[in-house]
């Protein structure tokens, strides 16, 4: 493969992962008030932790830089900043009062951090040695 193709697929898997990490924020802010019945759901804080480690590990591999695999994080809690925020009408998503919100934002920043901490730690990840 030439130079220039190299690139282009590397800014673009870097792409996907910022794409990635806004949709996933996206979604996992509007799965906070999820019930069934009258209990609330946590499927937001799991998915937040999977797909934080999931991120950080793909925009790595894609672009082979560690600083850019971190792009997605930043760009996932941006946006759960945005929405913790009110509208001008008054309309908040993540909501203080609602434990399934603050613990998404939490789980989320945790799962990049494990991400995180993997990538630039590989000694962290052991690899099993032959017994002789």
């Amino acid at each position: 493969m030439n130079r220039a193709a190299d690139i282009a697929l590397r800014v673009v898997g870097a792409l996907v992962g910022l794409a990635a990490g806004a949709l996933t924020a996206v979604w996992e802010a509007f799965l906070t008030p999820l019930y069934f019945g009258t209990v609330r759901l946590p499927l937001a804080p799991v998915l937040a932790l999977g797909t934080g480690v999931a991120l950080v590990w793909f925009t790595h591999e894609v672009t082979g830089h560690r600083l850019v695999a971190l792009l997605p994080g930043l760009v996932w809690t941006g946006l759960m900043l945005v929405a913790a925020g009110r509208t001008t009408e008054g309309d908040i998503v993540l909501a203080g009062n609602n434990w399934v919100a603050l613990t998404t934002v939490f789980a989320g920043v945790v799962g990049y951090v494990i991400g995180a901490y993997r990538m630039f730690n590989p000694r962290s990840v052991r690899t099993p040695q032959p017994r002789t």
